[in-house]
Order: C-alpha cells, then structure tokens, then sequence
C-alpha cells in the first residue's frame, strides 16, 4: 500500500508540473473558436509565453472524451505540421472541407 501511495504522489506531482508549464505562461494570441467532434465552438489553438524562460509556444487544445488534452509545441514544430496541413488542404482540395461520409460496406 506503502508504494501504492508513494506511485499516486508522483503521477499528482507530475500533473501540477504539467499544469504549471502552461499557467505560468501568459496568453498572447488564441484562434477563433473551432466546433470539433460535435462540441461546442471553442478556441482550438494558442500562442503563449513562458515568463520565465522568455519562450514561445503553441499550444493545441483537443477534445477528448469529457475532456481535452493540451499538446505543447514549439514554434519549429508548430510550423512543421502548419505547413504539412496546407499541403493536405492544397492536395485534397474540395474534397477536404465535405464533411467525412461513412465507408460503404461491400454489398455480397
């Protein structure tokens, strides 16, 4: 039990880590709100500085299950899959903006 509780103190220990990495970082630009997997319209992206290290990040804000889970990325990083987006929008062209249709299940 004894380890139990040492294992759950390091995984909350964790947490705060995480959640002080973007609260202590200030907010310099959001996206506009984005409905995605049938929720509510909500930003979907956000420019932040960290104070104390004087960095830029971008942060991702996904839904998932009943919550969201928030990806860090660096501006690098950032632009990489900015620019691997733009690719996929320029190569699928209208087809991108439908909305995705089920798979039709092969008639026998």
């Amino acid at each position: 039990m004894a380890g139990e509780l040492n294992d759950l103190g390091k995984r909350i220990a964790r947490g705060i880590a995480e959640v002080k990495k973007t609260t202590g970082s200030e907010l310099v630009a959001e996206s506009g709100p984005v409905p995605l997997a049938g929720r509510i319209a909500s930003p979907v992206i956000q420019h932040r500085k960290r104070r104390a290290e004087g960095t830029h990040r971008f942060v991702l804000i996904l839904p998932f299950g009943e919550g969201e889970v928030r990806v860090e990325l660096d501006p690098k990083d950032y632009a990489a899959l900015t620019r691997e987006m733009v690719r996929f929008w320029n190569e699928q062209g209208e087809a991108a903006s439908r909305p995705p249709m089920p798979l039709k299940e092969d008639e026998a």
